[in-house]
């Protein structure tokens, strides 16, 4: 029996529109928190949320027909002789998957970005609060306050 190549297009057509779309919304929240407009974030918070739920849904439907269909969840599955001569199906997931590789990186540098900011802001925070934060540099007798002897690194 022949697979239904058109329906597997459009499970791929909609999938990548969907990436592409949320491709473009994490790079709109990477500018965003560039420019540290934490207003503009927040609102964007929704859309992004509810491309992620789409496209896992999406990802679900294509998988579900793949296996219905006996194809591997892999680039095996342009092997398969109903699908190698279809060459927009090949041109999708190729597409589909360099998009997926893109978000990937982008989300991680977005994870890296908000874990910096985060990082920064505890020690704001700290500062503010007078936690580990001595404003005396040196003692009575000329020593450094608040280090101990096992980390000087010259002793006269």
């Amino acid at each position: 029996m022949p697979l239904d190549t058109a329906h597997f297009v459009r499970l791929l057509s909609s999938e990548l529109d969907t990436a592409t779309r949320l491709h473009d919304l994490l790079s709109q929240e990477l500018d965003t928190l560039n420019t540290g407009d934490s207003a503009a974030l927040q609102a964007l918070n929704p859309a992004k949320q509810e491309l992620l739920t789409l496209l896992r849904q999406q990802a679900s439907e294509r998988l579900n027909w793949m296996t219905a269909s006996q194809l591997p969840h892999s680039a095996e599955c342009l092997e398969a002789p109903d699908i190698a001569t279809e060459p927009d199906i090949i041109d999708l997931w190729q597409h589909l998957a360099a998009r997926y590789e893109t978000n990937r990186d982008l989300s991680a540098r977005l994870g890296d970005l908000v874990l910096a900011m985060r990082f920064r802001t505890q020690q704001k925070l700290k500062i503010l609060h007078a936690q580990q934060n001595d404003p005396h540099l040196y003692n009575q007798q000329g020593q450094a306050s608040g280090v101990s002897r096992g980390f000087r690194s010259i002793e006269a």
